[in-house]
């Protein structure tokens, strides 16, 4: 099994990635784009669905810390037509439907997200070093 922690931060720092704990697996890009919390929370699962680890897994969960996302996936909530958020609740849905086996989505606290720890790395008081993998990405 393969567990997976998106997470994002949208204006003004404009991150989104993820990490796998199995693989001890880091993505996170900085968006020179501007980004609404929402939209970067979505990205960042976009590229956990996109990664070979995820696409090669057998069974996998991604974890979360943004409800209004997984009900969005799981509920095949719909916002209105042409608004972002829908873009890209279809875009993962088709990646989704597209996969072999199909993630599960679930939601985390924020203070057990491990990408949401990562993406803090600009704050340093807030952050268990410990939990840190080797590298990361957001330097």
């Amino acid at each position: 099994m393969i567990t997976v922690y998106t997470d994002a931060s949208g204006e003004p720092h404009n991150i989104y990635g993820y990490c796998i704990s199995e693989t001890k697996e880091e993505k996170f890009i900085r968006s020179k784009y501007r980004l609404g919390s929402m939209e970067a929370e979505f990205m960042a699962i976009i590229e956990a669905l996109n990664s070979n680890t995820v696409r090669n897994s057998k069974q996998t969960i991604i974890y979360t810390d943004s409800e209004s996302i997984v009900d969005f996936i799981t509920r095949r909530v719909h916002k209105p037509r042409g608004s972002i958020v829908r873009l890209l609740t279809i875009q993962i849905l088709n990646i989704v439907d597209n996969l072999e086996n199909k993630p599960s989505f679930l939601w985390i606290p924020r203070e057990r997200n491990l990408a949401g720890i990562l993406i803090e790395d600009e704050v340093p008081k807030k952050i268990n070093k410990r939990m840190l993998f080797k590298e990361s990405l957001l330097r």
